[in-house]
């Protein structure tokens, strides 16, 4: 029943005078069949209204339930998911505490103490961390975990907050990874050990190398390293120590067959970066890659370069008093293919052509200084050596190994392009190992290079310790120890 304080004053009063109409009828006897009618009307109009505004007061009410109960859902919601964010927040940042480097480690004190700590020690803070990481991960979330989650600033900021804090941890590790130190002693074919402190986890065995070269006086060698893991085998250059089981005997081997003061070397190692420099440990650039080209046939890793192809160096390097250029070049030449092959330019086209072959003749372009009795197309299948030494204002031919001749005049300046000229169509084609030393090599030296990296055909009753000095240096001055447990074969220079 409607509340009586809710029917219109109009309405009551309709209905109390229709009910005295009615009483007074009943009274009688004497109401007429019109007046029976009307009172039917109004009994109708009077159940209709009520019934009406009991419709229109529960539809209110119920609206006002509805959006009290969602937003009591939206607040728990939200409640949830901020509390849920500030434990998760919260979990992180207590790891990351607990992992932060002391700051006693940021300045150096105490490093006595944590060198010296004992492995099952530091075995057991790993453990410890690998745990603590991987329960964080594990843990449900129930809102967070979601496939879409609505959007909010606030979830957003706190998200990013994390992620910052993350890259913090990462940062950690990578400081831990470059902590990790090992004395390292790899030995030579006489025994001979030498020692460096590395860093496997981030070192490669090329920066390795470097300081060996460096702390045991030993710039000019070509050096090696190889290590037996089910085979002896050659460490590769760009690999990290780590990828080697350290725990077996390293083997090292120094051939002083290089020229002083190595200025580049493009070893064409690695596809993926051409104009690598290993000297200054810098990449140049490529123009035109399409037209460059890493090969690798007969025993050697190098480039084709074609069409206006050519390798830009990481910073231009100067030809001063002394300097000598090598290469590795692949024969045969087809002179006629193209009148030009530029080996090196400055970064200016055409302005310093140091070394070309000029319809086969080799020699330097801007002087129009060429050696006579040198043809490039009579070259033998396969690859050979070229070397040009300048000096006292003269420069120096070679062909695997031997001296064709001087000329007067030698070129100087900057040199910044390597196997054309830039922009233009005069590409060397074939080349290996190319080199540039700020030092005039001797005969011998140039002898040598050549030497260290032609092939050979080893013998095949040799020890295999004979074999490798026999490949590596020609066996020069090397006291070997027959004994050592030594079997790599090496089938080009490093």
């Amino acid at each position: 029943m409607a509340d009586p304080e809710q029917l219109s004053p109009r309405m009551l009063e309709s209905l109390l005078g229709e009910m005295e109409g009615t009483t007074k009828t009943a009274a009688t006897g004497k109401a007429a069949a019109s007046d029976q009618g009307r009172t039917r009307e109004v009994h109708r109009d009077f159940f209709q209204g009520m019934v009406e505004q009991l419709t229109s007061t529960l539809h209110k009410e119920f609206v006002v339930r509805l959006e009290s109960e969602i937003d009591r859902v939206r607040l728990a919601y939200a409640e949830a998911m901020q509390k849920e964010k500030e434990g998760f927040q919260e979990q992180l940042w207590q790891l990351a505490q607990h992992l932060k480097v002391p700051e006693s480690q940021k300045t150096g004190e105490g490093c006595a103490e944590s060198s010296s700590l004992p492995e099952h020690n530091l075995t057991k803070e790993q453990l410890q961390s690998f745990e603590e990481v991987a329960e964080l991960l594990s843990k449900r979330r129930e809102f967070l975990d979601q496939p879409s989650v609505p959007y909010c600033k606030a979830t957003a900021v706190t998200l990013k907050e994390l992620v910052k804090r993350t890259e913090t941890l990462q940062e950690y590790c990578n400081q831990r990874l470059a902590a990790l130190t090992l004395d390292f002693a790899p030995k030579n074919l006489a025994g001979k050990a030498f020692p460096v402190q590395v860093q496997p986890a981030v070192d490669t065995v090329k920066t390795v190398k470097q300081r060996l070269r460096a702390e045991h006086d030993c710039q000019s060698c070509v050096v090696k390293l190889c290590v037996s893991q089910e085979q002896v085998m050659d460490m590769q250059d760009l690999e990290l120590l780590m990828d080697y089981d350290l725990e077996q005997e390293v083997t090292l081997i120094l051939v002083d067959s290089l020229v002083a003061n190595p200025v580049v070397r493009l070893a064409f190692e690695d596809p993926a970066s051409l104009a690598f420099d290993s000297v200054s440990g810098r990449s140049g650039s490529v123009d035109h890659p399409d037209q460059v080209v890493s090969i690798t046939t007969s025993g050697r890793t190098g480039v084709n370069i074609q069409g206006r192809g050519c390798l830009v160096l990481p910073k231009p390097v100067a030809l001063g008093e002394e300097w000598t250029i090598s290469v590795w070049t692949l024969g045969p030449i087809d002179v006629g293919d193209h009148t030009y092959r530029d080996l090196v330019d400055s970064m200016n086209s055409q302005e310093r052509i140091a070394v070309i072959l000029a319809r086969g003749r080799l020699g330097n372009y801007n002087s129009n200084s060429f050696i006579e009795g040198f043809n490039a197309r009579d070259l033998t299948s396969g690859w050979h050596h070229i070397a040009v030494v300048g000096q006292t204002r003269c420069t120096t031919y070679y062909v695997d190994g031997q001296s064709l001749g001087t000329k007067r005049g030698r070129a100087r300046g900057a040199i910044g392009v390597v196997g054309n000229s830039r922009g233009c169509n005069e590409s060397w084609g074939y080349m290996s190992d190319f080199q540039i030393f700020g030092v005039a090599a001797s005969d011998a030296q140039i002898k040598n290079i050549y030497e260290a990296g032609a092939p050979s055909t080893p013998d095949t009753n040799a020890e295999p310790w004979q074999v490798a000095v026999a490949r590596c240096g020609r066996g020069k001055d090397h006291r070997v120890d027959r004994q050592a447990e030594f079997r790599l074969i090496f089938s080009q220079p490093e």
